[in-house]
C-alpha cells in the first residue's frame, strides 16, 4: 500500500524558490507544521483483525498519521512517532534514534518518516531496496510508500524514488520541480508546481490515466490500484480501479481539503471538517464513527481508516471546545443547563423557550411568580404585586420582566402561574 497524510488546516510550507505555495492535504504531502495541527487525537474504524484500530491509550494529542495496509502511525505533537498493527517485518518497530519526525508514509511491509531536519528514515521490509534511502537525498519536504518502493520530495522541489523500479520508482525524467508525491501499491504520482498530475509505474486498471480535463489540483492520493486529486475548488476526481465504486464520486460531495484511498473503497474531509467514504465497506471502513465530528487528516489502509480529529474547535469562544459544550453556538461558560436534558439553558431560551425575566434561563425551570417562595402562587402574592404596582427598582420582585414597572404584563405572567409551583 502507502500512504501518508497530514493536518489540512493552515498547512504551508515553501518547498522551493519560485513554487507555488499550495494548500496540500493528503496521501505523501509536505511535513506539518507542529503548530497549526492543534491537538487532535486519532481515531480508527474499519478492519481491526491486525490491532490497527486499537489507538495506544498513551498515544495523546498528534499531528500527522499515515495507514499501511494492515498498520497506523501517527506522529505526536512533539514529534515523537509511534505505529500499531502488523508487524511481521518490523513495521511497527520505531527506531530508537528516530528523534521528532515532521511526516510520516506507511505501506503494506514499511513505514518511511522525515525528521524535523528533513532527513529520511525508512524501516521495515527492505526485500526491494525500498528502505535503502540514497546517500545523496539531501532534505525531503513530502514522503510516499509504495509496496515495493518510495517516494520523496525534496525540498529543492525534485522528485526521488527508490526500490522496485517496475512499480513506479522510476521518475520521469521530464517530471520537473513538484509540490507533492502520492504512491499506490505499485504507481506513483507527483503534483507538479503548474498544478498538473503526473502519475507513473504499473497502469493494469488505468491508475495512471490521468484525465484530460482534469485541470489545477492541489493535492493528490493513491488507492492500491486507483488515483485521486483535488482540483483547485475542492471538487474530488478518481479514476482506476472502480470495481467496488471506490471512483464514483457522490453527488453531494462538495468541496474538500483532503482525501485517501484504500484497495476498495476511498475517503475525503469535507471543507467543514466531515469525514467522507465511498466504496467497499465490507469491513465497515465506510461507516465512520457517528460521535466523530470535524477532523483535520484522515489516512487510508487496505480497509480501515484514520482520522485526526478537531477537538480544539470553540466556536462560541467560552473556553469550552464544541464536543463538550452542551450549547456550542452561544457562549455559555458555566454550562448551565436547569432541566438536565443536555441542552444548555442559552440554547434553548435562544430555540424559542419562554424567559420571561430575560436571565437565559427558561421559565419552565423556574416559579418567578411565587413571590413569598413557598411553592404557591395565590392571592398573598398578587397582594404584593397590587402594592408595587408603577414603577419599579432592581429590588422591586413584582418587576419580574425586569423593564422597571410593574404592570399588566407582571399581572398576566402572575395569573397565568395560578397555583402550585412544580419547578
Amino acid at each position: 500500500m502507502k500512504k501518508s497524510t497530514h493536518c489540512t488546516r493552515e498547512r504551508r510550507q515553501t518547498i522551493h524558490t519560485g513554487l507555488v505555495a499550495a494548500f496540500l492535504a493528503t496521501a505523501g504531502v509536505v511535513g506539518v507544521e507542529q503548530s497549526a495541527c492543534g491537538d487532535g487525537l486519532v481515531r480508527c474504524w474499519g478492519d481491526n483483525h491486525q490491532g490497527q484500530c486499537d489507538v495506544p491509550s498513551n498515544l495523546g494529542p498528534c499531528s500527522a498519521i499515515a495507514a499501511g495496509a494492515y498498520h497506523t502511525v501517527a506522529i505526536q505533537t512533539d514529534g515523537g512517532v509511534k505505529a500499531w498493527g502488523w508487524n511481521k517485518y518490523g513495521q511497527c518497530v520505531v527506531p530508537a534514534d528516530l528523534g521528532p519526525c515532521s511526516s510520516v508514509a506507511a505501506s503494506s511491509f514499511h513505514t518511511v518518516a522525515i525528521r524535523r531536519d528533513g532527513t529520511v528514515r525508512c524501516w521495515g521490509n527492505n526485500g526491494s531496496g525500498q528502505c535503502d534511502t540514497p546517500a545523496g537525498l539531501g532534505p525531503c519536504a513530502a514522503i510516499a510508500a509504495g509496496a515495493y518502493h518510495t517516494i520523496a520530495l525534496r525540498s529543492a522541489g525534485n522528485v526521488r524514488c527508490w526500490g522496485e523500479l517496475s512499480f513506479g520508482a522510476d521518475v520521469p525524467a521530464d517530471l520537473g520541480d513538484c509540490l507533492a508525491v502520492a504512491a499506490g501499491a505499485i504507481h506513483s504520482i507527483a503534483l507538479r508546481s503548474d498544478g498538473r498530475v503526473r502519475c507513473w509505474g504499473n497502469n493494469g486498471s488505468g491508475q495512471c490515466d490521468t484525465p484530460a480535463d482534469l485541470g489545477p489540483c492541489s493535492a493528490v492520493a493513491a488507492g492500491f490500484t486507483h488515483t485521486l486529486a483535488i482540483r483547485f475548488d475542492g471538487s474530488v476526481r478518481a479514476w482506476g480501479n472502480n470495481s467496488d465504486g471506490q471512483c464514483v464520486i457522490p453527488a453531494d460531495l462538495g468541496a474538500c481539503a483532503a482525501t485517501d484511498a484504500g484497495v476498495e473503497h476511498s475517503v475525503a474531509i469535507r471543507s467543514d471538517g466531515v469525514v467522507r467514504c465511498w466504496g467497499g465497506n465490507r469491513f465497515g471502513q465506510c461507516n465512520a464513527p457517528a460521535d466523530l465530528g470535524p477532523c483535520v487528516a484522515v489516512a487510508s489502509g487496505e480497509a480501515h481508516n484514520a482520522a485526526i480529529t478537531r477537538p480544539g474547535v470553540d466556536t462560541d469562544g467560552d473556553g469550552i471546545t464544541d464536543p463538550a459544550d452542551n450549547c456550542p453556538t452561544i457562549a455559555n461558560p458555566t454550562q448551565a443547563d436547569c432541566n438536565s436534558n443536555g441542552v444548555g439553558d442559552a440554547c434553548e431560551v435562544a430555540a424559542g423557550a419562554p424567559d420571561f425575566n430575560h436571565d437565559t434561563i427558561p421559565d419552565t425551570c423556574q416559579c418567578l411568580a411565587d413571590l413569598f417562595v413557598d411553592r404557591q402562587v395565590n392571592g398573598a402574592d398578587l397582594g404584593v404585586l397590587l402594592s408595587q404596582w408603577g414603577l419599579a427598582t432592581t429590588n422591586t420582585v413584582s418587576d419580574m420582566n425586569r423593564d422597571g414597572k410593574v404592570d399588566g404584563a407582571d399581572l398576566g405572567h402572575l395569573l397565568a402561574s395560578w397555583g402550585s409551583c412544580t419547578n
